[in-house]
């Protein structure tokens, strides 16, 4: 795993591809992955979903195979060698584009399909001048013709299993 690799839209980040065998990128990296199976009240029984996570580096994983990528906590790779951790929305319509909320609520870069992120911070209202100052902490990397996995937010706000 390379913690300064660029962040590629809808393909890569920390030099792991989407689409990639969990058991190829297991064996090849020196970082320790946690395991958890995520359980989802809404998706049907058979569907393996996993969470692979390392201190900068979490992997969705479904059956088998490499799904989504968030780098967090001191990931140094940038989006395009201009965005990265601790970057702000403000930062990122004067270099890149405009963002928006997709139908999920899910920060994303119009006309950049395939990644998103989050915010540090709580802003009920996206109209909040402090809100296009907050600094990213975590960016998601997923496939260009899919919405950023709706598992995502149930992840963050319910417990391991």
């Amino acid at each position: 795993m390379n913690i300064e690799a660029s962040i590629v839209p809808g393909e890569s980040a920390a030099g792991i591809q989407l689409g990639s065998r969990i058991e190829e990128i297991l064996k090849e990296q020196e970082t320790h992955f946690l395991s958890e199976e995520i359980v989802h009240p809404l998706l049907p029984s058979p569907t393996t979903l996993r969470r692979y996570r390392s201190a900068m580096v979490d992997l969705w994983v479904r059956e088998g195979i490499v799904d989504q990528i968030m780098v967090h906590d001191g990931y140094r790779g940038k989006l395009m060698d201009k965005i990265g951790l601790g970057s702000t929305i403000a930062d990122i319509e004067m270099q890149i584009d405009a963002w928006e909320e997709d139908e999920e609520d899910n920060l994303v870069i119009r006309d950049l399909p395939g990644v998103g992120f989050e915010i540090e911070g709580y802003f009920p209202d996206l109209k909040d001048p402090a809100f296009r100052h907050a600094p990213i902490k975590d960016i998601y990397v997923f496939q260009a013709n899919k919405e950023l996995s709706s598992l995502t937010e149930f992840e963050r706000t319910s417990a391991t299993t």
